[in-house]
């Protein structure tokens, strides 16, 4: 089903009814439902007033009525009255779902003299046959009625966000408060209001048949004006404060009784007749039952009179049972019986009810749509900036971590080889790295360090000179006993003097000619200290 705005849960309510006009505003919390704002304005329906005098009225009430629970303008929920909608109930073949929608155009096509154009319909799937099929409750309205309706609205800057039928919102509240029962009982919604009254069957835990009656508080308040020759509104008054159904016993009903009556027993037989033509359709039964609704409810005796008419149980609904009231609503529980209906529009802005039909005029309902895929565009337009938003400072910040790596790169580079980090001017003498001088500096300690090593090295080899030449003299000795060297003297040899001798080491050539005494300190191949 088609449902404008479902995501924005929370609507206000309004009810403009033959003579008052009702504003609601319900709200889910923990613990179930409550009533967060209630008002209601009555006006002057008197039938004989203008259509001008009487749109004025409303436009005047339904401004009190939104000026009371402090609203200026908002999108609202709007109830149609009943006579004003085509419904039918219909088993429809096995098919598949997608061809429902053009199977139910068809025969609200056949049903209605008016082109498709000219109406908005909506339906209802109740339940699936054994067969396959489908049990469909269809309804349709005339675009010119809704827009008839919606008239008081436009003043107030009020923009509607779905269209309900007023019946049919009274069966969703009285079904959400469970007392139609469990037994699968044959029960009859009766909801008495100013100028109709609405009739609304269940069987078998579903939704079965309704049907207007054009009859009403109204018409009692009428035939008390005319019998007495009194104005409307008087009639009126008289008729909340002292008037009652008939009791059966004319003496005590006295003339008024009797005027009420006739009235009574008129609306009573269209009933009886009602629930004669249900028994007769395919899938209706006998009514057993009755819970009686609307401001018609509040007439005293009212209840056992249509006990004895109808013969059978009857009992006014409790339709704030189990709701919690705000301070702001309490004016609601004076006006119990009036709020069936205000409650269950109020109560598919919350949870999804049994009968969910929304009868907005297609023109309403395109327009919406295109304010809604203008706010979607427009948000869509807002998140593209936002994210660029968010991506360029992004971006900058890291352009900037970037340019500081490079910048601290170039430095480092700098620091090792400045002729790469930098441009050099022609003619500009060349960089030199501070780590340049660092190194030359290490390398000369490292030759020094070089240079100690290698003379350690020297004397390492140098210092078993001796030692070995001493053993040489030794090994030469003859393999006779008792003979030792008494004293050692060395000499130097001059090769220039001598000829070529082969080389080696100094004092070790056998036969070689004495030299010159050695003058010098220290011994051949060990200089000394310097």
């Amino acid at each position: 089903m088609a449902k404008l705005w479902s995501g924005l849960k929370k609507r206000l309510v309004v009810d403009i009814g033959s003579s008052a006009v009702r504003v609601c505003e319900l709200a889910k919390t923990k613990t179930g439902y409550e009533i967060t704002r209630f008002a209601q304005c009555e006006y002057n329906s008197d039938p004989s007033l203008e259509e001008q005098q009487r749109k004025d009225l409303r436009v005047q009430a339904l401004r009190d009525a939104l000026k009371e629970i402090k609203v200026k303008k908002s999108k609202v929920v709007l109830g149609v009255p009943g006579q004003s909608v085509f419904t039918r109930c219909r088993a429809l073949p096995p098919v598949p779902e997608y061809k429902v929608s053009q199977i139910v155009r068809y025969e609200i096509q056949q049903q209605i003299p008016f082109g498709l154009d000219q109406i908005a319909m909506d339906y209802q799937i109740l339940s699936h046959t054994e067969q396959g099929g489908y049990d469909v409750m269809m309804a349709a309205i005339k675009v010119d009625v809704v827009e008839k309706h919606l008239e008081p609205l436009k003043p107030l800057k009020c923009s509607v966000s779905a269209v309900d039928v007023l019946p049919l919102a009274s069966y969703n509240w009285i079904k959400h408060q469970k007392e139609f029962g469990e037994q699968g009982d044959c029960v009859a919604l009766i909801n008495i209001g100013a100028s109709t009254t609405d009739i609304v069957i269940e069987r078998g835990n579903q939704f079965r048949f309704t049907r207007p009656l054009n009859l009403g508080g109204n018409d009692i308040t009428r035939a008390l004006a005319e019998a007495f020759n009194m104005d409307f509104a008087s009639a009126e008054r008289i008729k909340r404060e002292r008037a009652f159904a008939p009791t059966g016993d004319p003496k005590r009903d006295g003339a008024g009784g009797e005027v009420i009556g006739k009235v009574l027993d008129r609306m009573a037989g269209e009933i009886q007749r009602s629930f004669s033509y249900f028994r007769s359709q395919p899938g209706g039964g006998q009514v057993n039952r009755v819970l009686l609704t609307g401001g018609g409810a509040c007439l005293k005796n009212i209840v056992p009179y249509l006990r004895r008419r109808l013969d059978m149980d009857v009992r006014i609904t409790q339709s704030l049972n189990n709701i919690q009231i705000a301070p702001a609503a309490q004016s609601i529980k004076q006006n119990s019986e009036r709020v069936c209906s205000i409650l269950g529009m109020a109560l598919r802005c919350c949870e999804t009810v049994i009968i969910d039909v929304n009868l907005i005029p297609p023109r309403i309902l395109e327009s919406a749509r295109h304010k809604e895929q203008a706010v979607y565009w427009a948000l869509s337009v807002c998140t593209l900036v936002l994210i660029f938003a968010s991506i360029v400072p992004a971006a900058a910040r890291e352009n900037e971590y970037v340019k500081a790596r490079i910048d601290e790169i170039k430095r480092a580079i700098h620091a090792y080889d400045p002729e790469m980090g930098q441009r050099i001017r022609v003619g500009a003498p060349v960089p030199t790295s501070e780590y340049l001088h660092q190194l030359e500096t290490r390398k000369r300690q490292l030759q020094k360090l070089e240079n100690q090593v290698d003379a350690l090295d020297r004397a390492r080899l140098s210092r078993r000179f001796w030692i070995d030449e001493i053993s040489l003299v030794s090994d030469a000795r003859p393999p006779l006993k008792n003979i030792w060297f008494s004293s050692i003297e060395t000499s130097n040899v001059d090769d220039a003097q001598q000829g070529a001798q082969p080389q080696g080491r100094p004092g070790r050539g056998r036969g070689a000619a004495p030299g010159r005494p050695q003058t010098g300190k220290g011994f051949p191949g060990i200089q000394p200290p310097s």
